[in-house]
């Protein structure tokens, strides 16, 4: 489902067993709740979604679950925080083949980039799938 952009789009926290192991059940729980509250999209693996310590194998397996659980009710968006511009291309191009909806970016993780070093790495992702992307920025931290 193509996203529209507009509403209601959170970043789903990631739920978790007791032996820290992704609780896809819960996560399931969660997003039908969100669906249930009026959201109009969501986006999988951000910040709150615990995108800095969840394996690439992990989003993936959230993605391909909620994909697979809301069935094209809402656009499901994968969030891309990655520390490495290569990082961050095979991110993209694994959530474009699992069938993710659109891209949510941050930019550059592992230190303040330029605004060259920025653009160049959008573009980069941008350039290395067909999906669309959302910009995340912040500011405060990220100093953009």
């Amino acid at each position: 489902m193509k996203p529209q952009w507009k509403g209601i789009y959170p970043a789903l926290t990631t739920k978790f067993t007791d032996d820290y192991r992704v609780d896809i059940p819960s996560c399931i729980k969660n997003v039908e709740a969100q669906i249930n509250a009026g959201i109009h999209g969501c986006v999988i693996a951000g910040s709150l979604g615990e995108a800095s310590t969840l394996t690439q194998n992990e989003k993936i397996l959230i993605l391909k679950e909620i994909l697979n659980y809301v069935n094209g009710r809402i656009p499901v968006i994968m969030n891309i925080a990655e520390q490495s511009t290569v990082a961050a291309v095979q991110a993209a191009q694994n959530a474009q083949e699992t069938g993710a909806d659109g891209l949510m970016m941050l930019p550059p993780m592992r230190y303040a980039s330029d605004d060259r070093e920025t653009i160049e790495f959008y573009k980069a992702v941008a350039s290395s799938c067909d999906l669309p992307i959302m910009t995340y920025n912040n500011p405060h931290d990220y100093k953009i």
